[in-house]
Formats: C-alpha cells, structure tokens, sequence
C-alpha cells in the first residue's frame, strides 16, 4: 500500500508541482486549499504525512497544524511547516504547535523528497513500537488472573479458521489475528475487583464492562497500523438484532470480523471453566451458540460454518480456564 500525503497549500502551479513529483514517486497525494478542508482531510483521510504550506488565506499555518494536533486521532500523523522565509523563532513556534519537522525553502525536490522519507520511516518505527506495547497491554490484562490466561490466544486460532473458511485474503486475517489480540484491550479500565470477581456482575458492574469495546477503540485509535480494526474492537459485542453494545447496531451493519470474532469469543468462555460452574463440551458450547443466533444475537449463517469447523473434529480444545465470569461482560 502506498502512503497518503496530504498537500496543504493554495491552489496553484507550485501545489501542482509537488503533486506531480510525489505522484512519480509513487505517494498517494491528496489536496486542500483552505483551512475547513485541511481539517476534515486529515481526520477523514488519516494520511502519513501532512506538508502544509503557511500561504493560506483563512488560517494561520502555525494555527492550523495546533488545530490538526488537537483531535486525538491526528496524533501520530506527522505535520510538516513549510514556510518560504523562516528563523529560529518561526522553528520553535511549530514545535510549540506540534509540527513534527519545520522546512525552509528546500534547495531542490530531492531534499524535500528525502526529508518525506525520512519521516515515514520515522512514523513507521513509532508506529509499530506502539503497536507492540499495545499488544503487551493486551497479554498484560489476561495475566492478572490463571482465569484469563490464554484466552486471546486461543480465539485467535478460532477466528482465523472461521476467517479462512470464508475465503478471506492473507491481510484480513492477518488484522483479524492482531484484533483477536487487542480486542479487551480496554478492560485496562474496568476495576479489578469487576474484572476479577468470582460470580455474576450486577447491573452496575455489568455497565462499566459493557464500556470496554469503546474504550479499547479510543485507546487503539491513534496508531495508523490499527485503523483497520478499530470497527473489530469496537463492535464485537454488537447483536445481530440490534440488542448488543455499544452503539446497538444490527445485521451486516456490524463488520464481518467483529462477527467472527463474537463467535469464536463465546465459544472460548462456555468450553473453559468459570468460577461458578465446569466448562461445556464442545457440543453442547456449539448447541448454545445455535440458540442464540436462534434468538436473533448472532450470524446464523456464521455459526453454521464454524460448527462444521468443530464437528469436522480438525482441532480445538474442550477444557481450559475461562476470562471472566460472564462472556458476554
């Protein structure tokens, strides 16, 4: 995939002259020629990396790249000043705005072009480390407890062999898996005496749980390697009848992995043991999931396929340790 650049500066030869050069390059390049339209760019398009030119007519460009910085999704896109005559001064201005670099005039497109290069390996170092420490978080939650222990894990293996049956391509599983890892990643901030409690939560403790998948988006939302999954994290308890969280939507209106993660979630937490009762058998775990997708709550036709997958016998475990004591907390 290609990066986006977005190129902020006035309508005019010079803006075409960039777009084409970096075009050449092989960027994805888009434009905006005012304030309003920078705005909504970054935020819709999430680029790589923003140039954006201090020659607009509506905003200040110092202004401009403070405003940009102030949405938490725009957080790790680096902004880049460029402005025709500058100083020492206009340099820790930009800083101060959260300019990730501050360019003078360049002495040709070769140093701006490396100058780009050297940013995006920059941002894809960040971004990955981050993604590692998130992943970290991920493990960091299970191993609170011998009652989480491996529970991601294993639904990774369940998820992507659903995923498989259903022909998706080698990058969706491979976003499915990292989803399976990250999907209670925003559990950091249940308490842990509701994460951990030994029996059923009340109303009260289940509303606080009930917040991780939008919790778990927001704090996985920055980091451009885990766009693609945020819908996973936030919608995997979603119900196919509109009755799930957080947002209560329905049918194919939730994304086809966060339906195949559901799945071979519930299936983990009813063949492991709970607190308050032995773990199922594989069968009667398969039984439940068909009367719920009976009740409206999940795919039919997704837990049709995932129970061939099981009663084909290929792998799955049948005991182990649950993660909480309700799984659809």
């Amino acid at each position: 995939m290609n990066s986006a650049i977005l190129l902020v500066d006035l309508a005019s030869q010079r803006r075409e002259c960039w777009k084409s050069f970096l075009q050449s390059q092989h960027y994805e390049v888009f434009t905006a020629e005012d304030g309003q339209s920078a705005l909504r760019a970054c935020l819709q398009l999430q680029p790589d990396v923003v140039l954006l030119h201090d020659s607009l007519p509506d905003v200040d460009g110092f202004d401009l790249c403070s405003r940009m910085n102030g949405n938490l999704l725009n957080h790790q896109i680096p902004i880049v000043l460029i402005r025709s005559s500058s100083d020492l001064t206009d340099a820790a201005r930009g800083r101060q705005a959260g300019a990730a670099d501050f360019w003078g005039s360049c002495s040709s497109v070769a140093e701006a072009l490396s100058r780009v290069k050297s940013l995006l390996r920059l941002q894809s170092y960040i971004d990955e480390q981050a993604k590692s420490v998130m992943l970290s978080l991920g493990r960091s939650i299970e191993a609170k407890s011998l009652l989480m222990n491996g529970h991601s894990e294993r639904i990774v293996k369940y998820a992507v062999q659903l995923g498989m049956s259903l022909d998706l391509r080698e990058e969706e599983l491979r976003d499915l898996r990292i989803a399976c890892l990250l999907h209670d990643v925003g559990k950091v901030a249940v308490p842990d005496e509701i994460l951990l409690k030994p029996g059923a939560l009340n109303a009260g403790e289940t509303e606080i749980v009930r917040q991780h998948p939008a919790i778990g988006e927001n704090i996985c939302a920055p980091l451009k390697s885990l766009r693609r999954i945020l819908p996973v994290i936030r919608h995997h308890h979603e119900r196919m009848d509109g009755s799930g969280y957080p947002d209560g939507i329905r049918g194919h209106e939730i994304p086809l992995m966060a339906r195949i993660l559901q799945i071979a979630d519930i299936y983990d937490a009813l063949i492991t043991d709970r607190p308050y009762r032995d773990a199922l058998s594989s069968e009667e775990a398969l039984e439940t999931l068909s009367r719920e997708a009976g009740y409206g709550w999940l795919d039919a036709s997704l837990v049709w396929k995932f129970s061939r997958i099981c009663r084909r016998g290929e792998y799955f475990p049948v005991k182990g340790r649950s993660m909480l004591a309700s799984y659809y907390a």
